[in-house]
């Protein structure tokens, strides 16, 4: 995302770039690589012989006395659900865009494929909550909604607003750099959705490069400190604290089963969606793969 580019011009260069060369690649296969096999509950019915044991429902089990199994049917209409993370730390970047401007190219092009496929998007932003809708007119003020900014939320209070108003399960992309605390409520998320994770970075949130005096501060917090990059002894300091640190994040994401993308700044979005896209046909959306 340019400087000071309208919701209008992202949108189309967006559909140039991204949207029309993705969709092209998904030849038919769009719901079966961002959907799986989405489905709702149909019925809890005794067990029959060929039910699979994984489908046994214990609470009815237990109540009756015999063994009883969830039948379920598939979802006609299909919902995409965007998380953008809009607290300050988002706002740093130090290559081609800021964090926050590759989520949101990230996000709109996920909504952009949906829309074109019959299914309805909504969305928890910054500026507030964007109900689902379907349509053309959805991306556009999706994009409108997404460059007014508001008040930051901590994150995991905001993936707790998603799963009350997600009520039916659907595919949910949370696309931050998961720097508050969230494994609890990405927990509770991922328990009823199919979560994509997506962990926006900087490259300069990794590594430090050689030379060079630099001045970090935390724009949640309001603490500055300068790091002398000339002494390789920092540098390594640097990156294993950063690696740490990342690793922990990846760990957590992956003990609550949802999906794992990885992004940085300095990453063209097309190569990044297309390798993700051909993980999504090759794994289940569980798998809890990390791509990157």
């Amino acid at each position: 995302m340019t400087l000071m580019e309208t919701p209008e011009a992202l949108l189309a260069r967006l559909e140039l770039k991204v949207v029309r060369p993705l969709d092209g690649l998904l030849f038919g296969d769009y719901r079966g690589v961002f959907y799986g096999k989405s489905l709702e509950l149909a019925e809890i019915a005794p067990y029959q012989p060929g039910d699979e044991a994984e489908r046994i429902d214990w609470p009815a089990t237990a109540r009756t006395g015999e063994v009883h199994v969830r039948r379920f049917r598939e979802e006609k209409e299909l919902t995409l659900w965007l998380f953008l993370d809009g607290s300050p730390s988002m706002r740093f970047g130090s290559k081609r865009r800021e964090k926050y401007a590759l989520a949101l190219e990230l996000a709109l092009s996920m909504a952009y494929i949906a829309l074109r496929h019959g299914n309805r998007v909504g969305a928890v932003l910054p500026s507030g909550l964007l109900p689902p809708r379907g349509g053309k007119s959805q991306a556009l003020l999706l994009a409108q909604e997404a460059q007014k900014g508001g008040p930051a939320r901590p994150l995991a209070e905001g993936l707790d607003l998603l799963g009350r108003v997600a009520r039916r399960r659907s595919l949910v992309f949370v696309l931050s750099d998961f720097l508050d605390p969230f494994a609890e409520a990405l927990a509770r998320l991922a328990a009823r959705h199919d979560v994509v994770a997506v962990l926006v970075e900087d490259p300069l949130e990794r590594a430090l490069p050689e030379g060079g005096v630099w001045r970090f501060r935390d724009p949640e917090r309001g603490l500055e400190v300068e790091v002398n990059a000339f002494d390789p002894r920092v540098r390594e300091a640097y990156r294993k604290r950063a690696e740490a640190l990342r690793a922990h994040r990846i760990r957590e994401i992956g003990k609550v089963g949802a999906d794992l993308l990885l992004a940085s700044t300095e990453m063209d979005l097309l190569p990044l969606l297309l390798g993700f896209v051909e993980r999504r046909r090759r794994w289940p959306s569980r798998a809890q793969k990390p791509f990157s």
